[in-house]
């Protein structure tokens, strides 16, 4: 991941001549590993499904109680260490936000109907695994074997 992410930035830099300002990263589940070793400290972070980062000056969570490879319990408590801050899904959907979040910033979906591990990559790839993987799915749902929520991801159809 180190080897790509930095080839990645070279084309970008050298061979296409962009000169950002600012850089930021985002990782899904064990992405966020990537997200926290890529960078310096004034890369911007967003980790979804996974562990939050502990780098940076500018970070953000976003987590959901129905995730069933990555315990919320666990998040939590890494959130709770680091100082991050709440944000609080209600309030972000009547947008009653400023233009602003604190600099440090968590995001939980809560409720049945919450995104499970997976809601949160692409359709097409989901639908894709589903379809490969659907012959084991109902099998591992009868014997609550977790699946990195696929079996979830089969039913629920929220990507």
């Amino acid at each position: 991941r180190t080897a790509i992410t930095a080839e990645l930035l070279s084309a970008l830099t050298n061979k296409w001549n962009l000169q950002p300002a600012s850089f930021g990263v985002v990782g899904h589940s064990l992405g966020c590993g990537t997200v926290e070793r890529t960078g310096d400290e004034t890369w911007s972070r967003v980790c979804l499904a996974g562990y939050p980062s502990s780098r940076g000056s500018s970070s953000l969570f976003v987590g959901s109680n129905n995730d069933g490879a990555v315990p919320l319990a666990r998040a939590l408590q890494a959130l709770q260490a680091l100082n991050f801050s709440r944000l609080d899904q209600d309030y972000l959907k009547a947008k009653k936000y400023q233009s602003t979040f604190p600099k440090r910033s968590y995001l939980i979906f809560e409720g049945e109907n919450a995104p499970n591990h997976i809601s949160f990559l692409a359709e097409g790839p989901c639908d894709s695994m589903v379809q490969f993987l659907s012959p084991l799915l109902p099998l591992a749902r009868f014997l609550g074997i977790p699946v990195l929520d696929f079996d979830k991801y089969q039913i629920s159809k929220d990507s």
